[in-house]
């Protein structure tokens, strides 16, 4: 993906989140490689948008729970999306919704329990994005 594209979906993700009037942080990367385009935490969820295909980004969440050993409960996908739900070893539930945004990037929202933590979420993120990065080195 170019820095062009990279920058049209960080854009389009900005202006989505300004739009819905809530606070919010967001951190633009424009490294070399795949990163996380833009993240925000609102209200207990982490939404974040990989430069990256839908069905790359889907397989490398799974890979990551299975990393953070985070026991899967179920994770169904269509062409549309996809939703992940699991729990983590105290029974705290986790879910994930996989959205495509272009061909080349996805939207992952990352909530854990019921009011969220931050501190989870952006681990199972930088999972993930670790997972990516790894698929682009072979």
């Amino acid at each position: 993906m170019t820095y062009g594209k990279l920058g049209i979906v960080c854009l389009a993700v900005c202006s989505a989140l300004c739009s819905s009037g809530c606070a919010w942080l967001a951190i633009g990367a424009a490294g070399a490689g795949v990163g996380v385009g833009t993240y925000a935490y609102i209200r207990g969820e982490l939404e974040a948008a990989y430069p990256s295909p839908y069905n790359e980004t889907w397989s490398a969440t799974l890979a990551a729970l299975d990393k953070l050993e985070i026991r899967k409960k179920s994770a169904e996908k269509d062409a549309f999306g996809g939703l992940i739900e699991a729990a983590r070893a105290d029974g705290t539930r986790i879910k994930i919704k996989v959205t495509p945004i272009t061909d080349a990037s996805t939207s992952v929202k990352i909530r854990v329990g019921t009011f969220g933590d931050r501190a989870i979420s952006e681990t199972i993120s930088a999972e993930i994005e670790s997972r990516l990065k790894k698929r682009t080195r072979i």
